[in-house]
């Protein structure tokens, strides 16, 4: 009877630990990127969780190690967003409205401090690097399918896909807010991907605007 009670308490235990450690992360995430790395401190985190300092201290043994866990679980999440996005949506420049939404959305959030400050911890600019990187990919693949399925304006397609990524770092750079919020999102997406498509392109978002403004 205790050894088959045993299994299940350890189970039922690490699930508990690893539910409390994606709260901190999440919390922390919160904290830094609004607050910035230097003014939040540890107290912070842990008096917005409910919890003592020592606990949190159990599972982090710092804040830069906080810090750059916290990055490290929120930012694969964007990239699992977009992946999925692009499998449910076979409509390419569909698939790339909402994961350039989402992408906005994402980064609204960091506040030039939190930027600013965080290059002082050498692995994680090239944690980000390496996300940007990913990013990219998925977002060239996808203005390439654009081109080649007649939705974006074939001539001078590597200067389209210039235009498009800039304008969306520009978007990109509003960062500070709570949220970005979606249809705000949408419309400068819309707008950005307006000027660059065919009319075949155009359609689509039309059809998109009507559905989802």
């Amino acid at each position: 009877m205790v050894s088959d009670f045993k299994p299940i308490f350890v189970t039922a235990f690490f699930r508990i630990t690893m539910i409390k450690r994606e709260q901190i992360l999440e919390a922390a995430f919160k904290a830094f990127t609004s607050g910035g790395i230097k003014d939040v401190k540890m107290e912070d985190i842990a008096a917005s969780l409910k919890i003592s300092k020592k606990t949190l201290y159990d599972y982090f043994s710092g804040k830069k190690e906080l810090v750059v866990k916290s990055l490290e679980y929120k930012l694969p999440q964007l990239l699992d967003k977009n992946a999925r996005i692009i499998k449910c949506m076979p409509n390419p420049l569909k698939a790339l409205v909402f994961c350039a939404v989402e992408n906005i959305r994402f980064w609204s959030v960091f506040t030039d401090k939190f930027m600013e400050e965080a290059k002082a911890l050498p692995e994680l600019g090239e944690y980000g690097k390496y996300i940007r990187r990913e990013m990219e990919i998925h977002d060239n693949q996808l203005l390439d399918g654009c081109v080649s399925e007649g939705y974006l304006r074939e001539e001078e397609s590597s200067r389209l896909i210039s235009v498009f990524m800039t304008n969306l770092m520009k978007a990109d750079q509003l960062r500070g807010q709570e949220v970005f919020p979606s249809d705000l999102c949408f419309d400068m997406v819309l707008t950005i991907l307006g000027g660059l498509c065919t009319q075949k392109g155009r359609r689509v978002l039309e059809e998109l605007k009507e559905n989802y403004s």
